[in-house]
């Protein structure tokens, strides 16, 4: 945009340069001839009157040359025909005035080089060249500034709308002066409102389905299963429960697929390092720990690679650091670590542990902040958050490696949080 807007301005004032130049070099040449043809019948006259004055001792060549001018041929013809002339025969294109010389003494012919006119002109046209590269340069230069400050807006509403696009819901979008940008912004805050009501609902679609359905569903699944091992269970009725089996899995795939594809909806999964997301996090918020007197420590690890969504998982790690800075005391510490085969993000602190150990349930209905929020994500991506059972407060962000993470996390499994 801002390429397009300096190219424009330029060209809008090369073109009104060239335009006025064109009009203003035909008018200069115009005026510059007829000043010569001017000068040049004014000094015939007076060469005529010098002449006439001279006759008695001769127009020699000498007496001519004083007479003339740079690029200027006077030409006298005697009354008996005699000519002397002072320089070149004169061409077709150059400037000259004849006029009699007084009492019979014949006629004076001066003549100026078209070359003199073109070299007045040229001198006319010299400012005019000069003064159109100055204009088009400063218009380069203001169409710059003004393309870069018009541009300024858009491009932080790009900023913002991938930071959206990405899940960041929240991101404060800048407001404008300029009314399409301003409009643009307006739209954008409206979709990120509204996209978030989408994923929160999706979210907890995801939560329901899981604690609602998968979990019922599996102990169905095991009742039917057990009561066709029954010896007094007629044939019938066994072929009618092994019936019942394939409709219940049927409907646990099912819902399987749902969750699975729920994370593709909340948005594009990528293979993504935990130790990028918890370097990202300190460094938005080591500001706020210095300023609370807490420092923030981070302890990098080998990598740590889940396919899932990122936007999620900042907000997340966003949620367990504000809550160790909010609550807890002393040194934040921000680690990753490989337990059970699963990554597990650590946010701790040096305060006593104020929160039961195991698993934070979801809230189904999306109700709840802080780490029941948090929960309530990581659910919907497929993992858990777990306090850990040491003395002092340790949060952490459970999910599995890229390799299996596909297939999604138990999180009753991760109940012996460690």
């Amino acid at each position: 945009m801002r390429e397009r807007l300096v190219v424009t301005l330029v060209a809008m004032t090369v073109a009104m340069i060239v335009a006025f130049g064109a009009v203003l070099a035909y008018s200069t040449a115009d005026l510059v001839r007829d000043q010569d043809h001017e000068a040049v019948a004014q000094a015939a006259d007076l060469a005529a009157v010098a002449i006439s004055g001279q006759l008695e001792e001769g127009a020699t060549r000498s007496f001519l040359d004083g007479l003339t001018h740079p690029g200027q041929t006077i030409t006298y013809v005697a009354a008996d025909g005699t000519t002397t002339s002072t320089r070149k025969t004169p061409r077709d294109d150059d400037v000259s005035a004849t006029r009699p010389v007084q009492d019979g003494g014949g006629r004076v012919i001066l003549t100026q080089d078209a070359s003199v006119s073109s070299n007045r002109i040229s001198d006319q046209m010299l400012p005019l060249v000069v003064l159109g590269l100055t204009l088009a340069a400063l218009a380069g230069i203001i169409g710059w500034l003004l393309a870069a400050r018009f541009a300024r807006p858009f491009r932080r509403l790009a900023a913002d709308a991938t930071r959206i696009g990405e899940g960041h819901f929240d991101t404060p979008v800048h407001r404008s002066y300029i009314r399409e940008a301003a409009e643009l912004g307006a739209a954008l805050r409206t979709a990120a409102t509204q996209l978030e009501a989408l994923v929160q609902r999706e979210r907890e679609l995801a939560v329901v389905a899981s604690h609602e359905l998968r979990t019922p569903l599996t102990a169905l699944r095991l009742s039917l299963e057990d009561m066709t091992l029954w010896p007094e269970i007629p044939p019938a009725v066994a072929d009618e429960l092994h019936h019942s089996l394939a409709e219940v899995d049927r409907l646990g795939e099912v819902v399987t697929t749902l969750l699975e594809g729920d994370g593709g909806r909340l948005g594009e999964k990528t293979d993504l390092d935990l130790n990028d997301v918890a370097a990202d996090a300190a460094d938005r918020w080591s500001a706020r720990a210095r300023t609370a007197g807490r420092p923030l420590v981070l302890i990098a690890s080998r990598p740590a690679v889940v396919r899932t969504v990122r936007a999620p998982v900042e907000r997340i790690v966003d949620v367990l650091i504000e809550n160790a800075l909010a609550h807890g005391t002393g040194t934040v510490t921000v680690e990753i670590v490989t337990e059970g085969g699963q990554f597990r993000l650590r946010v701790s602190d040096e305060g006593a542990r104020g929160i039961e150990p195991g698993i934070v349930h979801a809230s189904p209905d999306g109700s709840g902040s802080g780490l029941t929020e948090a929960a309530t994500r990581a659910e919907s991506l497929g993992g858990f958050i777990g306090v850990v059972d040491v003395p002092t407060t340790t949060v952490a962000l459970v999910l599995a490696p890229a390799r299996s993470a596909e297939s999604g996390i138990d999180a009753q499994a991760g109940a012996d949080v460690r």
